[in-house]
């Protein structure tokens, strides 16, 4: 083996250590320590954040449609919106409740610049 290619290898084993592992996540389906919930919350605070974006955008479209065709507003979407809404409330409170307050407010503002 040559020198560049053992390098090589230390690079590759550092890549594999820092990206997660199935044996990281609970076999049996159940959150045993505070930090697996914490990320548990996290992810789940992401997609609902990630999801009510895309309404948004979606019912801005629609309001620019309507207005010019002179429709309503989709009654729908503004209901889901209003969920999404009220889930993100509380996935924060769960999270505030795990100390991740400063993560959940980054994800908040991440996943609505994007």
């Amino acid at each position: 083996m040559t020198p560049s290619s053992s390098q090589e290898t230390i690079k590759k084993n550092a890549i594999a250590s820092v990206r997660p592992s199935f044996s990281s996540f609970p076999s049996d389906s159940t959150l045993e320590t505070v930090e697996q919930q914490r990320r548990f919350e996290l992810l789940r605070l992401a997609f609902f954040v990630l999801k009510l974006r895309k309404i948004e955008q979606r019912l801005s479209l629609l309001g620019e449609e309507s207005e010019e065709a002179g429709a309503p507003r989709d009654p729908q979407l503004d209901f889901r919106a209003n969920l999404l809404h009220h889930a993100i409330f509380h996935q924060v409170l769960t999270l505030i409740r795990l100390d991740a307050r400063e993560q959940a407010m980054q994800i908040i503002a991440t996943c609505r610049k994007s």
